[in-house]
């Protein structure tokens, strides 16, 4: 049985979102999981989308389960969609549970990117999404520092390797030699 009697709040959980599959499913499984007696208080969900696909963080804002089309661009093209097919359900799964929507811009998706690779977890933009909407939440007060909170990287930097290159500088190029090896890491002190 999962406890969660030791939390102050409901345990958050951050993914990214492009037409709403994984945050209704995961929504779908919580459920079913409180059904059984499994799950003993539901978790908030926080639906993240980048700024220039927010179809459903949009309709979830203007308080409507109706999705209304928008043109799609951002450099996650994982969760880059036009008309969300899964849009309705995705509202509801934030909705529902005392959770929200948060947007982020590619800025923002960039500097996750660089955040994780820092502590050893290589995420593609639509990955990494989910956790610029922790940090945008943060920002905005919907989660605490404090509070239990769970952050799911859909998908691997592999996927996407030209994306990964923006977020961080370019390695320099050496000569194949020890001796341009030992200048460059003398510079580094």
């Amino acid at each position: 049985m999962i406890h969660q009697q030791s939390f102050k709040k409901s345990l958050a959980v951050f993914v990214s979102v492009g037409d709403g599959n994984i945050i209704s499913g995961l929504h779908k499984g919580f459920k079913d999981l409180q059904a059984l007696g499994w799950l003993e208080r539901m978790p908030r969900i926080f639906g993240v989308q980048a700024e220039g696909s927010a179809a459903i963080a949009n309709a979830f804002k203007a308080r409507v389960e109706e999705i209304t089309p928008v043109s799609a661009n951002t450099l996650a093209d994982s969760i880059s969609v036009d008309l969300p097919r899964d849009g309705v359900r995705a509202v509801r799964a934030a909705s529902q549970t005392g959770g929200a929507y948060v947007t982020v811009s590619d800025d923002d998706i960039l500097s996750a990117i660089a955040d994780l690779g820092r502590v050893g977890i290589f995420a593609e933009p639509a990955g990494a999404t989910s956790y610029a909407g922790l940090k945008e939440a943060l920002k905005q007060g919907l989660v605490g520092i404090d509070d239990p909170i769970v952050v799911l990287n859909t998908g691997s930097g592999l996927k996407d390797v030209n994306a990964a290159m923006q977020a961080v500088t370019p390695a320099e190029i050496i000569e194949p030699s020890l001796s341009a090896l030992e200048q460059v890491l003398e510079r580094f002190g």
